[in-house]
Parts: C-alpha cells; sequence; structure tokens
C-alpha cells in the first residue's frame, strides 16, 4: 500500500481510539483497527486492515443499514482533515473494478464511489 494514514490522524478523523483484534502489536498497519463513531443519526462501523489491504464500510442510520461494503487490495488509504471538512480517501478494488471510495464524516456523514477503471 503506498500510503497508510498516522494513528493520530485516524484518531482524529473518527474521534475515538480504535478496538485492536492484537492489542500486543503496536504498528497499527500489522492489525485489525475497528473504528465506532457516531454522528448525529448515523452510525458508521469502519475496519481497516492495512497489511491485508482491507477496509469494509457499515452505515446505518438508527436500525436501518444504509450501505454495507468491502474494498479489498487497497493501494492507497488517506485522511483529510480540513476546517469544515474531514474524509477518508481509499482506492482498492471492489469485485473487478479499481474503485475510489470516500468517507465523509464532518459537515455530515457521506460516503462517495467512484469507479477508476474496468478490471484490475
Amino acid at each position: 500500500m503506498e500510503n497508510f494514514p498516522e494513528n493520530y490522524e485516524l484518531i482524529g478523523l473518527f474521534e475515538c481510539e480504535p478496538i485492536l483484534t492484537d492489542p500486543e502489536q503496536e504498528h497499527w498497519f500489522y492489525n485489525q483497527l475497528i473504528f465506532h463513531t457516531v454522528r448525529c443519526d448515523d452510525a458508521l462501523t469502519v475496519k481497516i486492515n492495512g497489511c491485508y489491504g482491507d477496509l469494509s464500510i457499515l452505515w446505518k442510520q438508527g436500525s436501518r443499514e444504509l450501505m454495507s461494503f468491502k474494498f479489498e487490495k487497497l493501494s492507497s488509504l488517506e485522511v483529510e482533515m480540513q476546517t469544515n471538512d474531514e474524509f477518508l480517501t481509499a482506492i482498492g478494488s471492489f469485485y473487478d473494478f479499481e474503485m475510489l471510495v470516500k468517507l465523509r464524516l464532518k459537515p455530515q456523514v457521506a460516503i462517495e464511489l467512484k469507479q477508476l477503471s474496468n478490471c484490475i
């Protein structure tokens, strides 16, 4: 993976510490990180496994599931933090397509998906 965010960038974006599947492993890139974030009625569970290149996102509003998907073979994962705009950008494969996902947390939760190429 070309880019992987620093620990403080992920904590700043999700405003919480992740649950680590291996608390003994100090390098987050080699661990599975699980972030649970709530913004008004939106609840997000984001799982990141840098060394395997996996990203999964579950987005709910109340008890209703709005979106659930998993990216594999991530080539890039970046955090952007601006005054009124915070988001996580990932590039990876979703089935046979190279996709870009942008998970925005502020000012409101939104997910943008963009197909980059037909086949990997």
